[in-house]
């Protein structure tokens, strides 16, 4: 009877360990996750590699998003995490990382006829940068599509190379309206005298040292004047040093 008592007894012991050992081990781990959780570190600036080991380490997967070329950012190196580093993620989660990329050789793509937005799109999927944009009529191409590009279609140059583009403004008018350019600055005047159609003529300087360097004092054209061909503008522009020559 006793030998009874005492195996029963130890059966009950057996069948306690095992189900504190369920509820640690298995059941509450599956069920709340605290003991497959991380908070994620920072690892943005790190080298791809080293960002990927760390995170392996910790259990996570990761996917490898390769980010245009930037000359801001290091090639190679992680530049943005999703989720978000210091979150609390769990172990198998898929962490994405932005890496940037090289600096490679690319192949001028035929611009063209497509519309600004799309031009725009496609400069920056390929890692190129854009520069100028000047506008112009013209009578072949739709407004807002592109009718020149420089450097041209096939040339191949470094990425974060910029592009200029010529943007149609549709058919010429039959007259032009000279802008008001008066105390804008020579890049703002430059874009506002391109949009209108005419042309940027002679600048001249003139020492206007209470004046922010680089502003349009004066037009050789009075604003709002019609005229009936894309004349040139003529300029004189502002400098707050004088000229030692």
């Amino acid at each position: 009877m006793i030998k009874k008592i005492i195996s029963y007894i130890i059966s009950l012991s057996l069948l306690s360990l095992m189900g504190i050992f369920l509820m640690d081990y298995l059941l509450l781990p599956s069920y709340v996750g605290y003991n497959n959780e991380h908070y994620l570190p920072d690892i943005r600036g790190d080298f791809i590699e080293k960002a990927n080991y760390d995170l392996k380490m910790l259990g996570f997967n990761t996917e490898i998003i390769i980010s245009p070329y930037d000359i801001a950012n290091t090639p190679s190196t992680v530049i943005k995490m999703f989720p978000r580093a210091f979150t609390k993620v769990k172990e198998g989660r898929t962490i994405k990382l932005t890496v940037a990329g090289k600096e490679e050789n690319v192949t001028i793509p035929n611009l063209i006829n497509k519309t600004l937005r799309n031009a725009l799109l496609e400069i920056s999927r390929l890692g190129l940068a854009k520069d100028t944009i000047i506008y112009e009529y013209d009578n072949s191409i739709s407004s807002g599509s592109i009718t020149f590009q420089l450097p041209k279609e096939g040339r191949v140059v470094k990425s974060s190379t910029k592009i200029t583009l010529g943007v149609s403004n549709g058919a010429p008018p039959d007259y032009y309206i000279v802008p008001d350019i008066m105390n804008l600055s020579l890049n703002r005047g430059k874009e506002m005298i391109h949009k209108s159609g005419l042309r940027i003529g002679k600048i001249d300087y003139e020492y206007q040292p209470e004046l922010l360097n680089n502003t349009i004092i004066d037009q050789s054209m009075t604003a709002g004047l019609r005229v009936s061909f894309p004349a040139s503008l003529n300029l004189i522009v502002s400098q707050d040093r004088r000229n030692e020559n």
